[in-house]
């Protein structure tokens, strides 16, 4: 089956004022599909990452995607690393994120989520960037 990638990234800026997550939805020919982002309170990077994850499988839920046929694509080592289990999760805030990716995550059983160098992100990159700065 042909898989549709959901790609996220989030971003921060430097004065941890504001963050911003976005996702992009590309078919199996690369072709976008959807994208969305919103901008957030200031918070850290990784606490940015988990918020573009959980807008990704927000967006997949809402589009109705079957499980099988998606692969979510982040650029963050850490929050792919926790979600699998192969890392712990120490602080708080992010247990709360990786708490309700999981449970997203429960609704997509079959989906798959993997690690992506961020050359390979940089649309959903720049669409975070887009977010922070309130563009």
């Amino acid at each position: 089956m042909d898989r549709i990638n959901y790609y996220s990234d989030g971003a921060i800026d430097v004065l941890g004022q504001a963050s911003g997550a976005a996702v992009v939805v590309r078919d199996p020919h690369g072709r976008i599909l959807d994208t969305a982002s919103r901008r957030l309170a200031g918070m850290t990077n990784n606490e940015a990452e988990y918020e573009a994850l959980i807008l990704a499988l927000e967006l997949a839920l809402a589009r109705g995607e079957p499980s099988g046929a998606i692969t979510f694509l982040v650029d963050s080592q850490i929050v792919v690393g926790q979600v699998a289990g192969a890392f712990a999760v120490r602080d708080p805030r992010l247990g709360e994120r990786h708490a309700r990716v999981m449970r997203l995550l429960a609704q997509l059983p079959d989906a798959t989520l993997a690690f992506v160098p961020r050359t390979r992100n940089r649309l959903a990159d720049a669409l975070a960037q887009e977010a922070l700065h309130g563009r």
